[in-house]
């Protein structure tokens, strides 16, 4: 899964029609959900080697990757252990999985050892700050088509996503390239080839590693994917409800004949897919197989082989009577999967009513917070308008201040012109306080001398 670097929208139908899907994964259901055939016990299939190994493997990949964050949780310890069972279980990996119809369909990206490989900026610190609760999904779709997904919720509450669709080119059985038009026609140059390699891929899972370019020394990326099957729950039960029993086949008298038979039955069944049928159905064993199984045990006949001489000699008559306890048995095994068909259906209705509650519920929530905001928004609007005016008399008011300060300035210069003049007139009447004052002691010193020329005259006067 390369890295997202769309415009977030909504998510767009996928290439193929949703009913279209539906209906062929309806199909493949039905006929991989036929139960064994009523001999095929006569030759049961072996399993493959290792088979047990894998899907512990399998069920302990998935158990350490599913509480990663798509890796962006996981510990340097954990991604070692995550390596090293991809490691192992890629020797389990089927012979050319492009090839196999298991390549397609939806894909929860659970782990990425760069977890920025499944979302590029969005999967950063800040783009996980702003778009909280994100989930990868890639769909591959028929004949080779690649559609990634991240979905989130901006701000916690507002749904949105954004979306890649391109198509990939087999390379060689389990290599391929992938192709996005769109991004690639955006980008500066020659887009660099994004080659993935699958390493491991069954029902349940599908592991594939990136293979860089050689000279940009970068290290490959691993990615886990986890098949997503919960979405047609309903469709299952519904599929379960129209699900026929095969119709059993005449006896052939003899051994042969029954063994060939009874294998011919069960490479159809295998060819079918019945191990997924039965495991949606919650159990090992096909209806008839069950229904054989009680017959045998009702009538005696288990751990003696169907093929022995005693079965080849029956009458027509117990071969009838057997015919009809096993057909009687069928039909109680299929009003028994009817009954718990239609209790999964019920099941199904209900978690499908809590959803819907629960989704009204965060649709009622988000509505609420919305309103919050708006009404939020509405008020500090009305508190900036008024601070607005606010500002504005102050300014005013700063303005008339301003204005009668100008004047008190000048008052206050044509003051201190009028005390410099006083000033200059204070010293003016200073000098001609001193001069006066000079000319007083002068005519002081002038009367002394007059008032002495005075006595000595009339000292004169006397002595005449």
């Amino acid at each position: 899964m390369h890295s997202m670097t769309g415009t977030a929208v909504r998510p767009a139908p996928c290439a193929q029609p949703l009913l279209q899907r539906r209906s062929s994964t309806a199909r493949a259901r039905r006929v991989a959900a036929q139960p064994q055939a009523l001999f095929g016990f006569l030759a049961p299939a072996k399993p493959a080697a290792g088979s047990n190994k894998t899907q512990e493997l399998v069920s302990e990949l998935i158990e350490l990757t599913s509480r990663t964050n798509g890796g962006l949780n996981a510990s340097s310890a954990k991604r070692q252990e995550i390596a090293e069972l991809a490691e192992e279980l890629q020797q389990y990996c089927p012979r050319n999985p492009l090839r196999s119809p298991l390549l397609f369909g939806e894909y929860e990206v659970v782990y990425a050892s760069k977890p920025q490989a499944t979302g590029g900026p969005y999967r950063s610190a800040l783009g996980l700050a702003v778009f909280p609760g994100q989930r990868a999904v890639q769909t591959i779709e028929a004949p080779n088509v690649v559609v990634n997904e991240l979905s989130y919720k901006a701000l916690g509450f507002v749904p949105g996503s954004v979306r890649q669709q391109g198509e990939f080119t087999a390379l060689d059985g389990n290599t391929f390239q992938l192709v996005f038009p769109e991004m690639d026609s955006k980008a500066k140059g020659d887009a660099p080839p994004r080659v993935v390699r699958i390493a491991y891929l069954d029902e349940r899972i599908r592991v594939a590693r990136s293979v860089p370019d050689p000279e940009s020394g970068a290290e490959p990326t691993l990615f886990v994917f986890k098949r997503m099957v919960d979405e047609e729950a309903d469709e299952t039960v519904e599929d379960l409800d129209e699900q026929e029993v095969p119709k059993r086949k005449a006896f052939d008298f003899g051994t042969r004949k029954i063994k060939a038979a009874a294998q011919e039955q069960q490479g159809e069944a295998a060819r079918a897919g019945n191990r997924l049928g039965t495991q949606l159905l919650g159990r090992r064993d096909g209806l008839a197989t069950m229904a054989e199984r009680r017959y045998q045990q009702s009538t005696g006949t288990v751990g003696r082989g169907t093929g022995s001489t005693a079965t080849a000699r029956k009458t027509r008559e117990e071969v009838a009577a057997d015919r009809a306890a096993a057909r009687a048995a069928a039909e109680e095994e299929r009003r028994a999967a009817r009954e718990a068909a239609a209790e999964a259906k019920a099941a199904a209705e209900e978690e499908r009513r809590a959803r819907q509650a629960q989704l009204e519920a965060e649709r009622t929530r988000a509505a609420e917070l919305k309103e919050a905001a708006r009404n939020q928004m509405m008020q500090l609007q009305a508190e900036a308008a008024e601070a607005s005016d606010e500002a504005k008399s102050a300014s005013a008011a700063a303005k008339e201040v301003e204005k009668a300060a100008s004047s008190l300035l000048q008052q206050a210069n044509q003051a201190r012109g009028l005390i410099d003049n006083a000033a200059s007139a204070a010293s003016s009447a200073m000098q001609q306080l001193e001069g006066l004052k000079q000319s007083e002691k002068e005519a002081a010193a002038a009367v002394a001398n007059a008032r002495g020329t005075l006595k000595n005259l009339q000292a004169a006067g006397r002595r005449r």
